[in-house]
């Protein structure tokens, strides 16, 4: 009577491990994606960023100018890697405040990243440590994890 009692109840336990298992590889890929766009920002490399951007991206960056559509953002993006005071600084490593699956093919990332000397674009001023943060939705389409919104915000620091 024991046996079926426990046989009983690793069949019940087995959809809430298959969805743990599952739930864990999709943190993993949405962190690869994630990290992908991360590392296009690092590169000035707007193919490897649009590359994980949905083509409905909703992307507002740290000024406050939204952009709504991949073929908006494109070539912004094109214009801003030009710019020589862009990324100037050195970044410091990215950190996860928090990944969370919302559903199934829902996640939400949340991060922070300090950047070291980073003049600011219009001035040309140093800003010993800028923090930025990011708030990014991503949803799976078609078997990949893209990025449907992203939200910047970098600390003033009186600037």
């Amino acid at each position: 009577m024991k046996s079926w009692i426990w046989l009983g109840l690793a069949f019940s336990l087995l959809p809430a491990l298959a969805f743990a298992q599952t739930s864990e590889l999709q943190l993993v890929q949405v962190k690869a994606a994630f990290e992908q766009y991360d590392h296009g920002w690092r590169a000035n490399d707007a193919q490897q960023i649009l590359g994980v951007m949905a083509t409905d991206i909703d992307w507002t960056n740290d000024s406050g100018l939204r952009l709504v559509g991949k073929d908006k953002v494109e070539p912004f993006l094109k214009k801003l890697f030009k710019q020589p005071n862009f990324l100037a600084g050195k970044p410091g490593p990215l950190i996860y405040n928090s990944v969370r699956l919302l559903s199934s093919d829902v996640a939400v990332v949340v991060s922070t990243e300090d950047t070291f000397n980073q003049k600011v674009w219009n001035t040309g001023k140093t800003v010993p440590v800028l923090h930025s943060h990011e708030l990014t939705v991503l949803q799976r389409r078609g078997g990949h994890w893209l990025i449907v919104s992203d939200l910047v915000s970098d600390e003033s620091h009186g600037i």
